[in-house]
């Protein structure tokens, strides 16, 4: 359940995350600053418990560095996979839509025709801004494909040649394309993966707000600096992880310029 709720919240709002995320670091902070305190006051000699406390919270923000490090890595990688692959399939439509005129006779103009308007349904996947729109440009994507297929198949039947064997190759590459960009924006760091990340970061603050307890000076300043600097780098985990409404996202510049290529304007439908 907590599992789930969590999932459900990380791909709400980037905002709704940051608003739970750093008051909750702080309460950790707070609460382990009481709690230390309290056994402070119980006791005459601190310097004991201060070095002890001193070596397993050093230890704690090592491990917490070093799985933020790995949680950014992994969602850096999924977000260079979709930029990387905007590029690919902008340059297999555009190798298509080239071979497509090659064609002698009237299908030319209109596979080309339904290569660009595929282009443009790219262009929209890319650039959409809410998981709602997908399904609709999925199914908009699958029926674009079918129809630039059939006229494919037409094509073969007039015309067997070299020209119409590269553009048979030239269509499957992109339509591939567009299932490898598919799985790559439905690719995200495991939640898991999240969770765990935050429950460390609770832990590891609540222990130093307790080793700060133990010395008796809450540091306030320093301590709100370090949890701003943990906060951002998990909010920017989730932003990477999050193609739709995140701030980070891949760079559809090079649809674009194809679609441009084409002698229209790079409408998103």
């Amino acid at each position: 359940m907590i599992l789930a709720a969590f999932r459900h919240l990380s791909i709400l709002s980037i905002g709704g995350v940051a608003g739970i995320l750093f008051p909750s670091l702080m309460f950790a902070a707070e609460f382990g600053y009481r709690l230390g305190r309290r056994i402070a006051s119980r006791k005459s000699e601190k310097s004991t418990d201060l070095a002890a406390s001193a070596t397993l919270t050093t230890g704690m923000i090592g491990l917490l560095a070093f799985t933020l490090s790995l949680s950014i890595n992994f969602a850096q990688d999924r977000f260079e996979a979709r930029r990387d692959l905007v590029l690919a399939e902008a340059n297999a439509i555009s190798t298509a839509w080239l071979r497509a005129n090659l064609i002698d006779g009237a299908e030319s103009a209109v596979i080309a025709a339904e290569i660009e308007e595929y282009a443009r349904v790219a262009l929209a996947y890319t650039t959409a801004e809410s998981n709602a729109d997908i399904p609709g440009l999925v199914e908009r994507m699958g029926a674009l494909q079918a129809g630039i297929w059939r006229s494919m198949g037409m094509i073969a039947r007039h015309a067997s040649n070299p020209v119409t064997i590269a553009l048979a190759s030239a269509l499957n590459d992109m339509f591939d394309l567009f299932t490898s960009q598919r799985f790559a924006y439905q690719s995200h760091v495991p939640t898991n993966i999240v969770l765990m990340l935050y429950l460390e970061a609770l832990a590891t603050i609540g222990a130093l707000g307790y080793q700060l307890g133990l010395g008796g000076d809450r540091h306030i300043v320093l301590t709100t600096l370090l949890l701003m600097m943990w906060s951002g780098g998990m909010i920017l985990i989730m932003d990477l992880n999050q193609p739709r409404i995140g701030s980070i996202r891949a760079d559809a510049s090079p649809l674009i310029w194809t679609i441009r290529g084409f002698g229209g304007p790079a409408q998103m439908h």
